[in-house]
């Protein structure tokens, strides 16, 4: 399977980007500094757990040869 490239960089590149920033955002509503809902960070925990579980298999995917950056 081949990976796309966006702008040059790998999606899973792109992808962790994403996921650092749903990890703040997480931590940021814990703290109430965003004025969000609890079911909104339940919802963005299940979420973060989702895509952390993607980014992790096509990095270790890439890392054994599984697949390949196009």
């Amino acid at each position: 399977m081949i990976i796309p490239v966006i702008f040059g960089q790998p999606i899973h590149v792109w992808f962790g980007m994403v996921l650092f920033l749903m990890l703040i955002l997480q931590v940021l509503i814990a703290k109430k500094l965003v004025p969000i809902p609890f079911k909104w960070h339940r919802r963005l925990g299940y979420l973060i757990l989702i895509s952390a579980f993607f980014h992790g298999l096509v990095g270790v995917g890439l890392n054994f040869g599984f697949f390949s950056i196009g």
